[in-house]
Protein backbone atom coordinates (compact mmCIF):
# COMPACT_ATOMS: atom_id res chain seq x y z
CA UNK A 1 0.00 0.00 0.00
CA UNK A 2 1.49 3.51 -1.08
CA UNK A 3 1.74 6.25 1.86
CA UNK A 4 -0.81 8.02 -0.08
CA UNK A 5 -3.26 5.69 0.28
CA UNK A 6 -2.44 4.71 4.17
CA UNK A 7 -2.47 8.90 4.53
CA UNK A 8 -6.25 8.23 3.54
CA UNK A 9 -7.37 5.63 5.51
CA UNK A 10 -5.89 6.73 8.92
CA UNK A 11 -6.14 10.71 8.88
CA UNK A 12 -9.28 13.25 8.61
CA UNK A 13 -9.89 14.04 5.37
CA UNK A 14 -9.40 17.86 6.15
CA UNK A 15 -6.23 17.08 7.03
CA UNK A 16 -5.02 14.71 3.50
CA UNK A 17 -6.59 17.63 1.59
CA UNK A 18 -4.13 20.17 3.38
CA UNK A 19 -1.26 17.50 2.63
CA UNK A 20 -2.82 17.20 -1.02
CA UNK A 21 -2.57 20.76 -1.61
CA UNK A 22 0.65 21.42 0.04
CA UNK A 23 2.30 22.64 -3.33
CA UNK A 24 0.69 25.28 -5.80
CA UNK A 25 -0.60 22.54 -8.09
CA UNK A 26 -2.81 21.16 -5.28
CA UNK A 27 -5.02 18.53 -6.62
CA UNK A 28 -7.86 18.19 -8.97
CA UNK A 29 -11.02 16.81 -7.86
CA UNK A 30 -11.44 14.11 -10.01
CA UNK A 31 -8.39 12.99 -8.37
CA UNK A 32 -9.19 13.71 -5.22
CA UNK A 33 -12.63 11.76 -5.81
CA UNK A 34 -10.41 8.87 -6.92
CA UNK A 35 -8.20 8.40 -3.50
CA UNK A 36 -11.08 8.51 -1.68
CA UNK A 37 -13.19 5.83 -3.88
CA UNK A 38 -10.57 3.39 -4.18
CA UNK A 39 -10.23 3.73 0.00
CA UNK A 40 -13.99 3.06 -0.14
CA UNK A 41 -14.67 6.14 0.86
CA UNK A 42 -13.12 5.98 4.63
CA UNK A 43 -13.94 9.04 6.62
CA UNK A 44 -16.64 10.70 4.20
CA UNK A 45 -19.66 9.36 3.07
CA UNK A 46 -19.57 9.65 -0.22
CA UNK A 47 -18.66 12.15 -3.32
CA UNK A 48 -21.47 14.25 -2.24
CA UNK A 49 -19.89 14.53 1.44
CA UNK A 50 -16.22 15.18 0.07
CA UNK A 51 -17.59 17.67 -2.58
CA UNK A 52 -19.13 19.52 0.67
CA UNK A 53 -16.47 19.14 2.69
CA UNK A 54 -14.09 20.87 -0.49
CA UNK A 55 -16.74 23.77 0.11
CA UNK A 56 -16.62 24.11 3.39
CA UNK A 57 -13.06 24.27 3.43
CA UNK A 58 -12.95 26.73 0.99
CA UNK A 59 -15.47 28.89 2.88
CA UNK A 60 -12.89 29.09 5.69
CA UNK A 61 -10.19 29.70 3.23
CA UNK A 62 -8.09 26.91 3.91
CA UNK A 63 -7.84 25.94 -0.05
CA UNK A 64 -9.50 27.78 -3.07
CA UNK A 65 -10.63 26.83 -6.06
CA UNK A 66 -8.82 26.72 -9.31
CA UNK A 67 -9.73 25.10 -12.52
CA UNK A 68 -11.20 21.96 -11.54
CA UNK A 69 -9.46 21.62 -8.62
CA UNK A 70 -8.10 23.04 -5.62
CA UNK A 71 -4.89 24.87 -4.55
CA UNK A 72 -3.44 25.92 -1.21
CA UNK A 73 -5.31 28.50 0.07
CA UNK A 74 -4.51 32.23 2.25
CA UNK A 75 -5.41 30.11 5.79
CA UNK A 76 -3.49 26.97 4.78
CA UNK A 77 -1.86 24.83 7.63
CA UNK A 78 0.45 22.54 7.54
CA UNK A 79 -1.47 19.32 8.67
CA UNK A 80 -0.99 17.90 12.07
CA UNK A 81 0.37 14.24 10.61
CA UNK A 82 3.01 16.59 8.69
CA UNK A 83 3.99 18.24 11.71
CA UNK A 84 4.39 15.12 13.69
CA UNK A 85 6.75 13.25 11.37
CA UNK A 86 4.06 10.39 11.28
CA UNK A 87 5.07 9.43 7.89
CA UNK A 88 8.73 9.12 5.58
CA UNK A 89 8.00 9.00 1.97
CA UNK A 90 11.17 7.50 -0.08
Amino acid sequence: MSVIATIVLNEKPEEVILFLTKNKLGISLPRLDGLYNLANWAHVENNIGLLNLVHKMCDAGFIKYSGCGVVRGPNWREPAFMLEGKYTFD
